[in-house]
Parts: C-alpha cells; sequence; structure tokens
C-alpha cells in the first residue's frame, strides 16, 4: 500500500535524483573503502536486481489496477493494423456500462499470434478502464500476465550472477592510478592483469566515455 502510494505520486525527475543518490551512497559507503573485484560485481548485478524488481513491482501494480477497477465487454473489431513501432494494434468499439460508445485502438501486450486470429466484425473481450480510458484486450492482457514469470527468472539471474561472481572474484582487487584513473586488477598472489596503464586503446577509450558522458549531461 505505501509503496503503491510512493511510487504513484513520483515524477520523472524525482525518481532520477533519488536513482543517483542511490548509487552515489553505495559508491560512498562501500566501493570507496572496499576495492574487491568480487564485490564490485555483485553490487552492479545486485543494482541490476533492484531496478528489474522496482520495475516488475511497478508493472505488477498497473496490472492489478487494469484487472481490479476494469469493466469487462465484448467490442466489436473495426479494423486492425501493423503500426511503423512494430506494434499490432487493433480498432474496436463497444459501449460502456455508463452507456458511453467507445472507439478506440489498443495495441499493449497483443502479441502477433493473437493478432493473426483477430478478425473484422467479429466480437472480441476487453478490459475497459474508465478512470484512465485505457482499452485492453482481456486474452493478451492474461496471458501476459501468466508469462510474467519469465521476467522474475530474469530478475533472480542477476542476483544470483553477482553472488557466482563476488564468490568466484572476491579475492582480486581493483587498483587505481590517482593522477590517470587507469584501472589494473590485482590476483591475491600480487600478479596484475587487466593493466590499463599499459593500454593506449584502454585510456582513449575510456577518455571517450567520460566526454560523451558530459556532453550527454550538459545536453540535458
Amino acid at each position: 500500500m505505501l509503496l503503491s502510494l510512493f511510487f504513484d505520486n513520483m515524477n520523472a525527475s524525482l525518481e532520477l535524483v533519488l536513482i543517483g543518490a542511490f548509487i552515489f551512497a553505495v559508491y560512498w559507503l562501500v566501493l570507496r573503502k572496499h576495492n574487491s573485484l568480487g564485490l564490485r560485481m555483485l553490487v552492479l548485478c545486485t543494482l541490476l536486481f533492484v531496478g528489474c524488481c522496482v520495475w516488475l513491482y511497478k508493472d505488477e501494480a498497473d496490472l492489478s489496477k487494469i484487472l481490479n477497477s476494469g469493466e469487462q465487454h465484448i467490442a466489436t473489431v473495426l479494423e486492425k493494423e501493423k503500426t511503423g513501432n512494430n506494434e499490432f494494434e487493433v480498432e474496436i468499439s463497444f459501449t460502456a456500462n455508463d452507456g458511453k460508445s467507445i472507439s478506440t485502438k489498443t495495441s499493449k501486450y497483443i502479441s502477433k499470434e493473437e493478432w493473426d486470429k483477430f478478425e473484422t466484425g467479429k466480437p472480441l473481450s476487453v478490459i475497459y478502464v474508465a478512470a484512465s480510458n485505457g482499452t485492453y484486450v482481456q486474452q493478451s492482457i492474461m496471458r501476459f500476465k501468466e508469462d510474467k514469470v519469465y521476467l522474475y527468472y530474469f530478475s533472480g539471474f542477476w542476483l544470483v550472477l553477482g553472488i557466482a561472481l563476488y564468490t568466484w572474484l572476491r579475492k582480486f582487487k581493483v587498483g587505481v592510478d590517482e593522477e590517470t584513473g587507469a584501472e589494473w586488477v590485482e590476483k591475491e598472489d600480487g600478479a596484475i592483469i587487466l593493466d590499463e596503464r599499459k593500454s593506449k586503446t584502454a585510456g582513449v577509450i575510456k577518455r571517450m566515455n567520460i566526454f560523451s558522458k558530459l556532453l550527454q549531461a550538459f545536453g540535458k
């Protein structure tokens, strides 16, 4: 309940600020004090895991609102087309519970296989959300809800990968040249591998990447 209120009242700018603050806190409190390569990989994969979880939670909340507050109707297929964005769109018409005639287009959650079976003039079960004026094909949204289990597997993959990389690389240390910013990796026995100081190409790529990030930042 509290999470729903939090996400419902969050705008895009505040979301970016919070994400930036969180990443800075992780760097300042964890990565700045510990130079384990395994820990860095764990933190990176954990951030991806958390990002996937937040996205899944927001999507699940949207689905719950649609299914709980939506009106079920039998619409008539007027037309169907494939849009320039490679989406499978269908135009439908029906009468809402308040007697209002609705004629709209929808493509969200619709797969190609489902779209292929739609026929002009034939009935189609839809869910209509009056508050947002959104219309969804019922079979498509229910199929998507069942398929979401694979997205949960994808999310969990990052956490499992992070733990595996931490176990494998926890004794490797990352060194940084404070003057040039070049990094290298030290094995447990002190041997140095992946040394950017010996690679001019790595240094050029790194400087170009920093420059591009600055351009992107000022471009916004």
